[in-house]
């Protein structure tokens, strides 16, 4: 018998559905664990909430892994869930507070910054973080899986249940009200 580590996701999940092995189910969240949350906390920008978003994400995946029939890849279905768990999350929301949007990326002036450019660095990240903060839910997830997570666009399409066409016309939209804000806020 092959590895389980060695498994690809979809053979760790038909083997967890016909024998039910929970071992199958915790390398498969392993494997994707840190992408989910680092998509989760791109979304909400609050630390606290990513990791309650991320173990939710995970709950639902348990609960319906029998519902899934392979017609998408494991990847795609898990994002699906993990963007329709962050938009809910937002749409409860409706809008986050700047005050809690910690940091959207590891960003850190570049080594050997004078403390002048250190800071102007870190205002840049603070403004672009509020920025992505004012898109709406649908227009930064576009950005987060294409530009950031580096998703294809086909993917994200199929991931946002969505045409590409739409998906494009996310990701145009809003780099576009990304550079506005950030004219206006820098200028």
């Amino acid at each position: 018998m092959e590895k389980t580590g060695n498994m690809s996701d979809e053979e760790l999940i038909a083997a967890f559905q016909s024998g039910g092995v929970p071992e199958h189910l915790d390398i498969l969240f392993l494997r994707h664990i840190e992408k989910v949350r680092a998509v989760l906390y791109q979304m909400v920008l609050h630390h606290a909430d990513a990791d309650d978003l991320t173990q939710q994400v995970f709950v639902r995946v348990a609960r319906n892994i029998g519902q899934f029939h392979g017609r998408s890849t494991f990847s795609t279905w898990l994002y699906r869930i993990t963007m329709n768990c962050a938009k809910s999350f937002l749409l409860k929301r409706q809008r986050i507070p700047t005050d809690k949007a910690v940091e959207l990326l590891d960003t850190q002036a570049p080594a050997g910054s004078q403390p002048d450019q250190a800071l102007a660095y870190q205002e840049l990240d603070t403004h672009i973080r509020e920025a992505i903060g004012n898109l709406s839910a649908k227009l930064r997830a576009a950005i987060i899986l294409t530009i950031i997570q580096d998703v294809p666009l086909a993917e994200a399409a199929r991931i946002e249940n969505c045409t590409i066409p739409t998906m494009y016309w996310r990701v145009h939209e809003a780099r576009k009200q990304l550079k506005s804000w950030l004219q206006e806020d820098l200028s």
